[in-house]
């Protein structure tokens, strides 16, 4: 990789329509990105008459953790905990709404908070059989509880208590055997639910990781309100549950909301959409790159220095959105299981590793060839150019695996 001052017309106008050409194929690709998603399912659920309907208190239960111990609410009481409700064999949303409590876990290493994941297959579910899928995650077992029972008694639960939906869906594929909740419920050290976050909602589950680590009041939106009796529930796996148990809209009041506690929710559209932003920006860095390659290859200097500017401009404007982006403290949690998550971890960590020097390492390597230094231009870039296109390319892995991944 050689700077020098030739000017080639030819070469110049080869440049032009190789870099329209990198430019078009970039954005096809991005274009081109399938959303994963779960099959849209609806289902409805009817919520009957019960005593205490107007009480937000859960009902007393007795669940099987996976150790085998049995949990009642009463062991429950005097601290806050979070529910979940995910089945084993699911091969729609279980795995992030697994992955967001794992997220939870860590975040909330230093607190009192009691994590509960029930299963909605319980005649599939047995404590032997969480006891595997709670090792996927390297759940604690003291802080993080994976709890079966009775199924009637579980949709009771959760109808009732919790206002959310679950149903059998015998005539579902492999897999979507069950519909269920994707939210992760708050319930406070009294028993009550007072807080309701859809773990599939990146924002959502940064608004309850706030609520927990910095003691925020929980946001107006995410305040849990039970479903009156006869009223139905109905909500889309991969959609957040529809209003029927949030609070209704409240009326314009000229008082500011508090700074911080809907953070999430004020943070612009824009800048929710940087990860497919990034994306765009590793392909096309990584098409530069190529590209500058092949062109000091065939000797094109001029168009060959051209090209590896551009790449570093790309690899710039990458690095503002990322921050950017990390600014909000938005993130996702990867939702894979198995062998596929530790070659997603192996790649992230070796990807982040690696990007850190890539900023001096490009800087160094432009500015010897500018300044003429080509035998040193020559030596930096042959370390610089594997470890750039490296983080290039896993940039855009990194993107698939966590946004387009059919979990």
């Amino acid at each position: 990789m050689i700077f020098a001052h030739q000017h080639t017309i030819r070469g110049m106008a080869k440049f032009r329509r190789s870099l329209w050409l990198g430019l078009t194929a970039a954005m096809m690709v991005c274009a081109s990105m399938p959303r994963a998603g779960a099959q849209d399912v609806d289902v409805e659920v009817i919520v009957p008459e019960s005593p205490g309907d107007e009480e937000t208190i859960v009902e007393d239960f007795t669940f099987t953790e996976r150790s085998g111990r049995t949990v009642t609410r009463a062991d429950l009481l005097g601290k806050p905990w979070l529910a979940c409700f995910v089945f084993t064999r699911c091969a729609s949303t279980c795995p992030k709404v697994t992955a967001a409590m794992s997220e939870l876990s860590h975040a909330l290493k230093d607190k009192d908070v009691q994590l509960v994941t029930i299963t909605v297959d319980p005649d599939h579910d047995t404590p032997e059989v969480l006891s595997r899928y709670a090792e996927q995650f390297r759940a604690d077992p003291d802080r993080w509880w994976f709890v079966t029972g009775d199924k009637a008694d579980t949709f009771h639960l959760l109808h009732h208590s919790f206002g959310v939906a679950a149903a059998d869906n015998p005539d579902g594929p492999p897999g979507f055997q069950v519909i269920h909740s994707n939210n992760i419920m708050h319930v406070n050290a009294e028993g009550e639910v007072v807080g309701k976050y859809n773990a599939v909602v990146p924002d959502d589950v940064v608004a309850l990781r706030r609520v927990l680590v910095n003691g925020m009041e929980t946001p107006e939106k995410h305040r849990f309100v039970k479903p009156k009796p006869g009223i139905r529930i109905g909500e889309e796996p991969m959609a957040e549950d529809l209003a029927t148990t949030r609070p209704p809209a409240a009326e314009p009041s000229e008082e500011p909301e508090a700074e911080g506690e809907d953070a999430v929710a004020d943070v612009p559209d824009w800048v929710k959409s940087l990860p497919e932003v990034n994306a765009s920006l590793n392909s096309l860095a990584t098409i530069l790159l190529l590209l500058g390659y092949g062109l000091i290859r065939a000797r094109k200097i001029t168009a060959h220095r051209n090209v590896m500017l551009a790449a570093f401009s790309v690899s710039v404007a990458f690095l503002t959105c990322y921050l950017i982006y990390h600014y909000h403290h938005l993130s996702k949690p990867f939702g894979g299981t198995g062998s596929i998550r530790m070659v997603y971890f192996a790649i992230l960590i070796t990807h982040i590793i690696l990007a850190v020097p890539v900023p001096f390492l490009a800087g160094i390597t432009i500015y010897r060839g500018l300044a003429g230094q080509v035998e040193k231009h020559r030596r930096i870039a042959k370390i610089t150019f594997p470890i750039w296109l490296y983080v290039s390319i896993t940039g855009v892995i990194i993107y698939v695996m966590l946004y387009q991944w059919p979990v």
